[in-house]
């Protein structure tokens, strides 16, 4: 079988710095073909009314205020790592939005809170905690619009090669079963079920689940993909 090639989907600079912790062998030949775009909404953010924020995306810290200490309550090791960096006092409160609004649902006193957000959102994080007696409201301060997969991706695709596919969300999961042209020859790697339903109709080459909704999960199953088609 002819070893095989990676194609990187997430927005950049997640695609590059994702690229950056995998071995020499994987990021030979891998093609970056963003199918989402991180845009500023330019909305503004008053943070004086708030005990501290929410951050579910590393990205919605990119286009935040600088923390000035403030407390963030953070989804996975990468967002509380990032909100760290500018200046926030970030803990991680769970490794996904439902882990975090279970752990600030017990803790109504830290309100109110601020959940900076992008405008495309699986769940109603300030509708559901609010409902538990946390008081929350929600800044859009990112836009993620929808990408066509590029030329050298869709050619990727149609080669002899099997491809590994990592996808960081439900949403970039539709949509590339949406643009793919060709998936016979794809091994999927899916960050949660959700992003996995969303890849049941395709004929994929295989498929897999990262054992947790992370960055160091993810290269770790792509790593172990790598070697598994490699191997003779």
């Amino acid at each position: 079988m002819p070893q095989p090639r990676l194609l990187l989907t997430r927005p950049q600079p997640g695609a590059a710095q994702f690229l950056d912790r995998l071995s020499p062998a994987l990021r030979d030949g891998a093609v970056i073909s963003p199918l989402i775009e991180i845009t500023a909404t330019g909305e503004p953010v008053d943070l004086s009314p708030y005990a501290g924020v929410i951050f579910t995306s590393a990205n919605a810290v990119a286009h935040a205020p600088q923390g000035e200490g403030r407390p963030a309550y953070c989804v996975g090791p990468q967002t509380t790592a990032a909100a760290g960096k500018a200046g926030w006092q970030a803990q991680m409160d769970g490794l996904d939005a439902e882990a975090l609004i279970a752990t600030l649902s017990e803790r109504p006193q830290i309100g109110p809170l601020l959940h900076l957000a992008g405008r495309h959102r699986r769940a109603d994080i300030a509708g559901i905690l609010g409902a538990a007696g946390l008081k929350v409201e929600t800044a859009t301060v990112y836009d993620q619009t929808l990408l066509p997969l590029s030329t050298a991706a869709q050619t990727l695709l149609k080669g002899p090669n099997p491809v590994i596919v990592p996808l960081f969300s439900p949403r970039s999961a539709q949509h590339f079963a949406r643009e793919a042209s060709s998936t016979e020859r794809v091994i999927a790697l899916s960050i949660s079920r959700a992003a996995a339903q969303a890849l049941e109709a395709l004929p994929l080459y295989a498929h897999d689940v990262a054992a947790e909704p992370t960055g160091e999960a993810m290269a770790e199953a792509v790593e172990k993909l790598f070697r598994c088609t490699t191997l003779p």
